[in-house]
């Protein structure tokens, strides 16, 4: 894809990395009860996905990623498609947390692509439960420990 880093590992690759490298392990999502939430009022909306990159069954830190899409898609590539980009984006993310396929940049394929054709502007950013804003640069990440630990997501 033009404009891609030339080192970039689709989330693909990762996740038959991930499973060479560790064959018990699972990918699963952060909140099991609600893998995805919609955030957002008006018609500023964001689907936002939290993924964890088991290594064990049992693992007592697993990678965690966090990745958020506006609703409806913006683009032709994310329209109908913002639950399996942000699932995919946050797969990759977590493989990321844990060392797989790291390099210049853990974003995934849909992300390049949609950051590429936003360059224009920015995006309003989704707004979690407590009214913070969640950054784009982070992907919501400071609100991962709050989750984890029990937050009010």
């Amino acid at each position: 894809m033009s404009g891609f880093a030339e080192d970039y590992i689709p989330v693909n690759e990762r996740i038959a990395q991930f499973i060479a490298a560790y064959p018990a392990g699972s990918l699963r999502p952060l909140w099991p009860d609600e893998p995805y939430r919609v955030l957002g009022e008006g018609d500023t909306k964001w689907l936002v996905y939290g993924a964890c990159a088991y290594r064990t069954p049992d693992d007592p830190a697993p990678g965690v990623g966090l990745a958020w899409e506006p609703v409806p898609g913006r683009t032709p590539y994310t329209r109908g498609s913002e639950l399996m980009v942000a699932e995919t984006s946050a797969w990759g993310r977590a493989l990321a947390a844990i060392g797989i396929a790291t390099n210049k940049s853990i974003a995934s394929a849909e992300e390049v692509r949609s950051a590429q054709e936003r360059s224009g502007g920015r995006q309003n950013a989704p707004k979690g439960g407590s009214g913070r804003q969640v950054s784009p640069k982070t992907n919501g990440a400071q609100n991962a420990s709050q989750s984890v630990s029990g937050g009010d997501w």
